[in-house]
């Protein structure tokens, strides 16, 4: 028997793996990911003492689940930001969850290949691609472990009652709660399996006694009910104090309910036929009489088969009941978010439903009603289209783009989508589409405050302070306690040299969140800004603070720093900036240009070429690197380089000016005056290469041709001296020589 299950707990791995594997190609999505990962200076800075404690007391995401955030942490300890390694733990945790279920399920039943299957469709359905791809739903995969574990120890529990038996039981439902507070069902889940498989209920006896012997078991679990009961308790308060269930005020009790009967039922179906799954379901407000009726005749009819076999085929009534049960958390009857329903709320009830089908295919098997050949193909069949189902799905998980644009194919009237769109358009800088993603949420929800702060953020980046202030203080009155229409407020507020505006602005957002790294870093460039390094310093200090190595900070400080000509100090934030994520471009770019500044020529080369390592098409890098060729006559290599920054950026006008300059030193000068013109018709405003080609022009003895360049410089900069000295140059040389006297 120990082969069979080493076989079968090696495919269920190589199912995952198989489904998931793609995603370690994934990147972050700018949908929580932020919330959880990215955007969050405890997680980032990995796994300390001082950060558990915060696990334990933050109301960040408005739930219990420390786990889950020191599952996190020690991500950044291992892989940094670095997608791929996030991704890895969520594929290591559903296959590890897939195995212990179904090695849970074995012992419980004795039923090898029941469980097998059963397993198999957790492990490989297509819903449940939300709760692994995505790495903000860790909480998902890590909590199903612990909740797999749980029903062992609980096995194990039966077995020999004890009370460290029970201890452990309740030890795994504890962790479990501290990864995701949904298993909060898990007490009721075990009454269950008391019934079937466990059979510590006698189903040949009256109902009376049936019903009294549950009791004394549901008894016998009070203390993890309790402990259920405070969990509940604890989860509502903190969704309350979040503000989260506002949205049930728009949405009735009765429309809720609803919206549940019919959602029941539409898991149901995209159980059997996975279509148009999406990461955001907007919320229809009322349902159809035709749909609320039809879905409850469904849910009734298999009620009514399930209770009328409980007798002799107890897993449909087990099964079930724990698919309805273990989805009453979050059936959105207390309504949470906006949404309708989620596909990750699937995870765990799925298995009731996996148990239904796969010990209902058992009893075929047995009764030899159907060969058992057919009944084993249809289950592969099964399996292998789920699987090749979730590998599209999985696919979609890229990155933001491409899973936001499936979503709006699959979904109508998707305020939440258009923005999400819009933001990563804006981050694409392909601002007209993005604008017209915010408008079109706004039509949908035109209170939807992360579309008006979002387009407020637009405008401001076009240049619009005045449109954009007004977008942001819109978006105040919808939310005052909106801290990002806050800090941009207080940015655009400080570009309009409108200070004391400004600063409240900055103090409303400290005050929602005091450790909001966006606020402190968003306060400390505007004092950057002001030229006010002390206070500008005291906002990144209390950043460092919570986080130690963030990277942003020490970027930060690095370029405070060498603007004030710093540089071995910028070199120091630079160098450790780099110690917490050494395949930061920038960052080596940024400590090259430090050290080229400080002559340590060999040094800044090295740098640029490590800036180019993990980033190719890096223009400035490329162009830097190039000056410094040109400065060690490595003349071909230096021209290759300035061509490559010329080719990753063609609006970049500085390698046309520096290449212009050594092909006048080469003594090419078609060449040079054709790159000085380039880099003019790019920035025109451009004085240093105006400047260059004036010079140039100067030497060929096409001194006329110099002066337009040399005005259009004295216009922009009028006490630019170079320019004075070369245009008077050039009139003194027009100027007539004195007529000679007669003897």
């Amino acid at each position: 028997m120990k082969r069979p299950k080493v076989w079968i707990c090696a495919g269920l791995v190589l199912c995952c793996v198989a489904i998931y594997g793609q995603t370690l190609t994934h990147d972050f999505i700018n949908y929580d990911d932020g919330l959880y990962v990215t955007d969050n200076p405890h997680v980032l800075a990995g796994l300390s003492w001082p950060n558990v404690v915060w696990a334990f007391t933050t109301e960040r995401a408005m739930y219990v689940h420390p786990l889950t955030w020191m599952s996190h942490m020690l991500d950044c300890d291992l892989y940094g930001l670095r997608p791929w390694g996030h991704h890895l733990t969520n594929l290591i945790f559903h296959a590890l969850g897939s195995v212990l279920l179904f090695l849970v399920l074995a012992r419980m039943t004795g039923s090898l290949w029941p469980s097998a299957l059963a397993a198999a469709l957790f492990a490989v359905h297509p819903l449940h691609v939300e709760s692994v791809a995505w790495i903000a739903e860790r909480k998902d995969v890590l909590s199903m472990v612990f909740w797999a574990a749980g029903l062992g120890a609980y096995t194990w529990y039966r077995q020999s009652p004890s009370v460290r038996r029970y201890l452990a039981v309740a030890l795994m439902f504890l962790l479990g709660y501290m990864s995701k507070p949904m298993v909060v069902t898990f007490p009721c889940v075990l009454l269950l399996l008391d019934y079937w498989p466990l059979g510590r209920v006698d189903r040949t006896a009256p109902i009376v006694d049936m019903a009294r012997r549950m009791t004394r078991l549901a008894v016998e679990k009070l203390p993890l009910i309790i402990l259920t009961a405070a969990m509940c308790a604890i989860t509502v308060i903190m969704q309350m104090r979040g503000k989260n269930l506002g949205f049930g005020n728009v949405v009735p009790l009765t429309g809720r309910c609803a919206n549940a009967v019919v959602v029941y039922v539409l898991y149901l179906v995209k159980t059997l036929w996975p279509f148009g799954l999406a990461l955001y379901y907007p919320h229809p407000i009322t349902r159809p009489a035709w749909q609320v009726a039809g879905a409850a005749v469904v849910l009734v009819v298999i009620s009514f088969v399930c209770l009328r076999e409980m007798r002799r085929r107890p897993w449909l009534l087990v099964g079930w009941l724990w698919y309805i049960g273990t989805l009453v958390p979050v059936i959105e009857l207390v309504q949470a978010g906006a949404f309708s329903h989620a596909d990750r709320y699937t995870y765990i009830p799925h298995i009731g439903i996996f148990i239904m089908v796969a010990w209902s295919l058992e009893e075929f098997r047995q009764s030899r009603r159907i060969p058992a050949t057919v009944l084993t193909g249809a289950a592969l069949l099964a399996v292998a289209c789920y699987t090749l189902v979730a590998v599209l799905q999985t696919s979609y998980w890229k990155n933001s783009e491409t899973l936001i644009r499936h979503a709006l194919t699959v979904t109508v009237d998707n305020p939440v989508a258009r923005n999400n769109l819009g933001a990563t358009l804006t981050n694409q800088g392909k601002w007209d589409d993005a604008r017209e993603q915010y408008e079109r949420a706004l039509k949908l929800e035109p209170r939807y405050v992360r579309s008006i702060d979002n387009l407020g953020a637009l405008l401001y980046e076009e240049g619009n302070c005045v449109e954009a202030i007004d977008k942001y203080r819109e978006a105040i009155v919808v939310n005052p306690e909106y801290l990002s229409a806050h800090v941009n407020l207080g940015i655009a507020l400080g570009k309009m040299e409108k200070y004391d505006e400004a600063e409240a602005q900055f103090a409303e957002a400290l005050r929602i969140d005091p450790e909001s790294v966006r606020a402190l870093y968003s306060l400390g460039q505007y004092w950057v800004a002001r030229g006010s390094t002390d206070k500008a310093l005291d906002a990144y200090d209390r950043i460092l603070k919570t986080n130690p190595a963030d990277k942003q900070v020490r970027m930060a400080l690095g370029e405070m720093l060498a603007d004030q000509g710093k540089l071995e100090q910028a070199a120091a934030y630079y160098r450790q900036a780099l110690d917490t994520d050494p395949y930061d471009a920038h960052l080596w770019y940024n400590l090259g240009t430090v050290l080229m500044g400080m002559k340590r020529i060999d040094e800044a080369e090295a740098h640029f070429r490590q800036a180019l390592r993990w980033k190719p098409e890096f223009p400035q890098a490329q162009n830097n690197l190039a000056d410094i060729l040109a400065k060690t006559r490595r003349t071909d290599e230096a021209i290759l380089h300035y061509r490559k920054a010329i080719k990753a950026d063609p609006r970049f006008a500085d390698p046309h000016n520096n290449l212009a300059s050594l092909f006048a030193t080469m003594g090419d000068s078609s060449e040079a005056l054709a790159e000085y013109q380039k880099a003019l018709d790019i920035k025109p405003e451009y004085i240093n290469a105006r400047l260059n080609i004036s010079n140039l022009l100067i030497q060929l003895g096409q001194r006329e041709k110099a002066l337009p360049h040399l005005r259009k410089v004295l216009e922009i900069d009028p006490a630019n001296k170079p320019a004075h000295e070369m245009t008077s140059e050039i009139e003194s040389s027009r100027t007539p020589p004195p007529p000679t006297a007669n003897p």
